[in-house]
């Protein structure tokens, strides 16, 4: 073999070598992980976040904090810092809760924010209140939702303005309130009608 082929092949070899030692040892040192079975896998101990930053500040996404407890972090993202836990925008927690624009999800998704979608669809186990039409319901006199209103200042069996503001409002819950309260009014509108018929043929 031509002895200035065999001197590249042998420089081709060793640029080789060099390149993938080198990648190996940046990929490891830059999120602190040890390989296994060719999967990044955290080092024993390793309390802190795996950063995955862009060159200068900007997105950092922080990956598998090691802890016991049900409510930390698992996955967030964050936005113009290369900081842990500074302008999250998006977070995981142990226990399955997400969190979108908040850091501490009290749900299985917590929005600090408006949401915008073409439709949502509640399901619940809570009682269509059909039982109103139902023979053996006692429909509350006007006299008495009169009574409750002016000591209470809202309808009887609706959250009033302070339970909303402390506790939020339940989505299901309130149409389904709301719907009983509606099947209420138009009994009542059916009876009043009723005498209104009566007293009508009374005058003829």
């Amino acid at each position: 073999m031509n002895i200035a082929i065999q001197k590249i092949i042998k420089m081709t070899f060793v640029l080789k070598s060099l390149s993938a030692v080198v990648v190996v040892t940046l990929a490891t040192t830059a999120i602190n992980a040890q390989t296994y079975t060719g999967l990044f896998r955290t080092t024993s101990g390793n309390t802190t976040y795996h950063q995955f930053n862009r060159n200068g500040a900007g997105a950092t996404v922080y990956i598998n904090q090691e802890s016991s407890a049900t409510n930390h972090p698992i996955f967030r993202l964050s936005s113009g810092t290369a900081q842990a836990n500074v302008n999250v925008r998006f977070t995981v927690e142990n226990n399955g809760n997400v969190g979108i624009g908040t850091i501490t999800p009290q749900a299985k998704l917590a929005v600090n924010g408006n949401i915008l979608a073409k439709e949502v669809k509640v399901k619940t186990d809570i009682s269509v209140p059909d039982y109103v039409f139902e023979p053996d319901y006692l429909l509350p006199s006007l006299a008495e939702v009169e009574a409750y209103v002016k000591e209470h200042k809202h309808l009887p069996e609706i959250p009033s303005a302070a339970d909303i503001q402390r506790d939020g409002l339940n989505l299901a819950e309130m149409n389904l309130l709301l719907l009983k309260k509606v099947e209420e009014m138009m009994l009542v509108i059916i009876e009043q009608n009723k005498r209104i018929k009566v007293l009508e043929d009374k005058g003829k």
